[in-house]
């Protein structure tokens, strides 16, 4: 049956909705008071979500009164998504920041060819992590949630 004087409602990518995923997942359930991060891993086959966010180790207590000091202690998004991953089963994967050099290298071990990211952190030597994905052959797309997807 065809609705009179309606047309379908344009979808946003995938990109953008993994990424819109990430952050929902980063304010929902990282209990991290100073930035919360979220990842979402979009498989090849189905277009199946996975997703993660920063936080203690599971049965881990941190003092997150000690900004410092939690940063030793936290478990990044990226790292708590691709527990759940095998090599070569994930298209893509989007990430409220960019990636840390010690998280490429994770994605590059799970053979992930495109990081979707939105914003940078200033801790973290972004050089690196731009030189590193280049090495590994991983694309990084910058896509802010307020672009047109």
């Amino acid at each position: 049956m065809k609705l009179k004087n309606k047309t379908a409602r344009e979808r946003k990518t995938w990109e953008y909705t993994a990424l819109e995923l990430a952050y929902k997942i980063a304010n929902c359930r990282s209990e991290d008071p100073y930035k919360q991060v979220g990842a979402c891993a979009i498989h090849k086959k189905g277009f199946r979500v996975e997703l993660g966010y920063n936080g203690a180790p599971s049965g881990i207590e941190i003092d997150w009164s000690n900004r410092d000091e939690r940063r030793k202690r936290v478990l990044h998004s990226e790292a708590n998504v691709l527990n759940y991953v095998l090599p070569d089963e994930i298209e893509f994967i989007a990430v409220t920041h960019l990636p840390c050099p010690e998280c490429i290298k994770l994605i590059a071990n799970k053979r992930i060819k495109k990081v979707i990211f939105s914003e940078y952190l200033a801790n973290y030597d972004t050089d690196l992590t731009f030189k590193l994905a280049k090495e590994f052959r991983i694309t990084l797309k910058q896509l802010k949630l307020n672009q047109t997807p």
